[in-house]
Order: structure tokens, then C-alpha cells, then sequence
């Protein structure tokens, strides 16, 4: 528990923690495997400019593959120091980047500073948080890919964001001092929702997957300015 304290306290600073072996080989290859299987199959809903094919459906199709990655063993001690009970599911997303992928620079919680302002006009009122668990099925080493934050970036508000010129705000982004991550296969990077981050791939024929499950604090509204839609409220509350 003393570690435990020592990567939240680390995470509260920095924005991120990187869980190593946070999968056993066997869960990556099974995992790995099934999201490929995905594609095959043609579930993703798309393939966007920048090279990333996303899958919003995979647990409800798939559920005793992707339902052990909510709430999992090696991130529960994490989620469950930081919300308890009230940590809830938002979504669960996998993705593939079949060729060439450079991700824009991005936030999953664009919202954050527009609803700690509203908290600061409501006194009543509580913002919302949300912390992403990214899980690896592939080694991404130096020269072939990597994740990287704006270093610091979870502490002040970024400009541009209100509203959002995102070309001004990726200029912004690539100006700041950044942290360069490089997960491993069965790793797991959990950090804060809204710190500016953006993955890539340094070689195009590597094979890139991982999958994302969004957490929340409720309340968060409907309308909460979220890269990810909500799975709704009955069942997702993986500590209650």
C-alpha cells in the first residue's frame, strides 16, 4: 500500500503513472488476438485521418474478453484509491493503427476547465474528473512508437481550448516541454483525462493496438465535453 500512496502521490503530480506487466503475457496475446479477430470481422466504426481504427462495441459483443480489463487487479489499487465506489465505467475503447499513424495532440476530457469554472459560479456544484487506463498489446520502443504528455500539462489550462482552435492548440502543444513514453506490451498507462497527449507511430509497418477504458466520477451530465460516450449508469460501477 506505502508503493501505492507513493504512484498516486506520483500521478497527482505529474498527470500520468506507467503500470508495467500490468497484463500477464497470456491476457495480451488472448487480447491482442481478439482485437484483431475485431477487425476482421468489421466492428471498428471507423478509420479516421490520422491513421486510427476505434472499436466502441467490443464488450458488449465480447464480454468475457474485454470485461476482466475494467476494474483489473493490476489497476484497481489506482482506481480505487482515487474515486472508491464512485469510480464508474464511462466507455471502453479499442484501437488498431493499421499504417501510418501520428495522433493530434489531444485531450479526452476537453471539458474539464469549462466545468471547473461552472463549479466556481455553483457552489453546490462538483466537477467532474476522469482517468484513462491504456493497455498495450505491443512493445513500443524507441524508433518504433511511443506516448507522449505535455509535461505538466493536467495543472493549468491550455489556451485555445474555448473554443477550440485545434490548429493553434497543436502549434501550442509541439511549443511545450513533453514526457516521452515508451509501453510494452502487457503495460498499462493510467493518467488524468484531460492532459494533453498524443501517441504515434515512429515505424508504419508495426503492428499497434491497445485498449482504453474511460473512468469517471459521476456527476458527470450527458453533455460533458468528452472524447468518449457514456455506457449509461446500471452496471458500471466496477467497486460498488
Amino acid at each position: 500500500m506505502a508503493d501505492i500512496k507513493d504512484k498516486l502521490a506520483q500521478l497527482q503530480k505529474e498527470g500520468y503513472v506507467l503500470i508495467e506487466g500490468a497484463l500477464s503475457p497470456e491476457e495480451t496475446e488472448n487480447i491482442r488476438q481478439r482485437v484483431n479477430y475485431a477487425r476482421e470481422k468489421g466492428w471498428e466504426e471507423g478509420l479516421n485521418a490520422v491513421g486510427n481504427m476505434w472499436f466502441d462495441t467490443l464488450l458488449d459483443r465480447e464480454p468475457d474478453t474485454y470485461q476482466p480489463l475494467v476494474g483489473h487487479p493490476s489497476v484497481r489499487p489506482y482506481l480505487e484509491g482515487l474515486m472508491g465506489k464512485q469510480c464508474q465505467l464511462r466507455s471502453l475503447r479499442a484501437h488498431i493503427n493499421p499504417g501510418p499513424y501520428l495522433q493530434e495532440w489531444h485531450m479526452d476530457f476537453y471539458g474539464y476547465w469549462q466545468e471547473k469554472r461552472y463549479v466556481e459560479e455553483h457552489p453546490f456544484a462538483m466537477a467532474p474528473v476522469g482517468i484513462n487506463t491504456t493497455y498495450y498489446f505491443q512493445d513500443n520502443d524507441p524508433g518504433e512508437g511511443h506516448l507522449k504528455f505535455i509535461k505538466g500539462g493536467h495543472l493549468s489550462e491550455p489556451p485555445h481550448l474555448y473554443p477550440l482552435d485545434r490548429p493553434k492548440f497543436e502549434a501550442w502543444c509541439e511549443s511545450q516541454e513533453h514526457v516521452i513514453l515508451y509501453p510494452k506490451a502487457g503495460d498499462c498507462v493510467l493518467f488524468i483525462n484531460h492532459i494533453p497527449h498524443q501517441g504515434a507511430k515512429e515505424r508504419d509497418d508495426m503492428e499497434r493496438s491497445n485498449v482504453v477504458c474511460h473512468y469517471q466520477v459521476t456527476p458527470m451530465y450527458e453533455g460533458v465535453w468528452h472524447v468518449s460516450r457514456p455506457r449509461g449508469y446500471q452496471g458500471t460501477f466496477p467497486f460498488a
